[in-house]
């Protein structure tokens, strides 16, 4: 048996979404987090502030892609030849 190290790296820490967010989002996560923050005090909207950070961190990793523009770009003008279909790349697609 080998040890491994313990990583303390949470990916939903609001320091790592900012690292890997670029600039121009950094003023709206931090109002939605500082918003977030204080509903977090009442015990019922604890878990908002869970789902807010994981949220960011799937956002940052999306804007972060260097192709994440392009797609938008093709989505806004409907260039159906840049996707593919959802139960090519989702398995059990059609069940869900």
């Amino acid at each position: 048996m080998t040890a491994h190290p313990i990583s303390d790296l949470d990916p939903d820490d609001p320091v790592e979404i900012l690292r890997i967010l670029p600039g121009v989002y950094h003023s709206q996560f931090l109002a939605e987090y500082e918003a977030a923050v204080d509903g977090a005090r009442r015990p019922e909207e604890f878990r908002r502030l869970h789902d807010l950070l994981r949220l960011w961190r799937l956002r940052a990793i999306a804007y972060s892609d260097p192709g994440y523009d392009a797609r938008m770009d093709s989505a806004r003008e409907g260039r159906a030849a840049d996707f593919a279909p959802a139960e090519q790349i989702i398995p059990g697609w059609p069940r869900r």
